[in-house]
């Protein structure tokens, strides 16, 4: 008897050392700007999975993302790396790479097979000088129209389908004593609204031209003026409490019924659902007035910091993995409010919002938004005529133009 004991006690010793070695974890430290509640909802999943798998999850949220990638390049030139940063799929992401900052995800992406399950509008992006450089988490669209349902109701309205319609429901909901336009004064939100404008008064090909190309003609085009016009005359829609407000906030002005409109991407869905609205129904969604045909997309993704370490190596490895697992996808992008990057996903228990932004990405223009397109000088300087434009007291449409043509003439060269 005393013999069969000592042989389990062995046994399980052994198990116990094998199970251990079999499930090792490794520690992750991970910079990002998921600090909403429904962007902490959503990142929760990845962080249980990658936890489940007997691995440390350090946590380092910032406020937004441009304070987050400020942090995340400090980090990176002081030798004081995280193991993983948040970052938008764009063009940015190959400066970086070639900068040395970033590793890669190749052999994963190679082995799971990424990108037959892609769209190509995030592998372009993606993979740089033959190789899988970040990891795509997301799949959003910015130009989106979100409504509350009970205050268009209250207001005789549906939701618009053109851009004089749009115009109209604003001034009835401002008759009926509510905010008409729910806008976060933030010079990115200022932009992301600007934007939807260009591609409803310009059509798809106009903004590729503008904003992707660079074109000086159509920059300095009478569209362009007339895009400046029709942006600023959405400002007296708004309420005087919109400067510098955040865009999570913004949408609660919805949830409360204290606004009728908010333009802004689907990632607002996040916080509509944590306050049990369903988007489609309490909440309803268009994408906006002029842009039904176009996806103007946004990918957050995870960026591997280029490291020699093996076990931060490892733990970026299982991050990635993670991250793209169809399961965590859907688990993951159901409370995000985007959409699985991946195609194979299964999209039973999305929303009505969620299936029309699928049915957009298959038969409509799929345009890269302005941080997925511009080099970072490029972009900023867009913001920065645009910010100064929406906020000037006596706005010079014309003269908006103009600033913006030699603005990022003078950022591209």
């Amino acid at each position: 008897m005393k013999k069969t004991i000592g042989i389990l006690i062995v046994l399980a010793i052994f198990l116990a050392g094998f199970n251990a070695s079999a499930i090792a974890g490794y520690d992750a430290e991970v910079i990002h700007w998921w600090v909403s509640g429904g962007e902490s909802d959503a990142l929760q999943v990845i962080i249980d999975e990658f936890e489940s798998r007997g691995n440390n999850w350090i946590d380092t949220p910032v406020k937004d993302s441009y304070h987050a990638k400020t942090a995340a390049i400090s980090r990176l030139f002081s030798g004081n790396p995280p193991t993983v940063v948040q970052w938008h799929v764009g063009v940015m992401i190959k400066d970086l790479y070639e900068e040395g900052l970033l590793g890669d995800v190749n052999a994963i992406a190679q082995t799971e097979q990424w990108q037959q399950v892609l769209p190509a509008v995030i592998w372009d992006y993606i993979y740089i000088h033959d190789k899988v450089v970040v990891v795509p988490a997301t799949l959003h669209g910015q130009n989106w129209l979100w409504a509350n349902q009970k205050v268009l109701d209250a207001c005789g309205l549906n939701m618009p389908g053109t851009w004089d319609e749009f115009k109209t429901a604003l001034s009835i909901a401002r008759e009926k004593g509510y905010i008409p336009l729910a806008l976060g004064g933030q010079a990115w939100q200022e932009n992301l609204l600007f934007h939807c404008v260009a591609v409803a008064i310009g059509g798809p090909d106009f903004y590729l031209n503008a904003f992707v190309d660079h074109d000086p003609k159509t920059l300095s085009s009478d569209t362009m003026v007339k895009i400046f016009k029709s942006f600023i005359e959405l400002r007296p829609f708004t309420d005087k409490d919109s400067p510098g407000r955040g865009w999570s906030e913004t949408a609660a002005l919805l949830i409360n019924e204290k606004a009728a409109f908010q333009v802004m991407g689907d990632w607002a869905k996040g916080e509509f659902i944590k306050a049990g609205l369903t988007p489609g129904k309490e909440i309803g969604c268009a994408l906006c007035p002029g842009t039904e045909n176009s996806y103007l997309a946004v990918s957050d993704a995870f960026a591997m910091v280029a490291v020699k370490d093996d076990s931060a190596l490892k733990a970026q490895a299982r991050i990635a993995s993670i991250i793209m697992d169809p399961d965590v996808q859907k688990r993951f992008n159901l409370k995000k409010g985007s959409v699985p990057v991946r195609s194979d996903v299964s999209l039973d228990g999305f929303d009505a919002c969620a299936k029309l932004a699928i049915q957009t990405l298959k038969t409509g223009r799929v345009l890269p938004s302005m941080n997925m397109g511009n080099p970072a000088l490029v972009a900023s300087a867009m913001v920065g005529v645009i910010h100064n434009f929406w906020n000037n007291p006596a706005p010079d449409p014309e003269h908006a133009t103009r600033e913006l043509a030699a603005a990022i003439k003078e950022a591209r060269f």
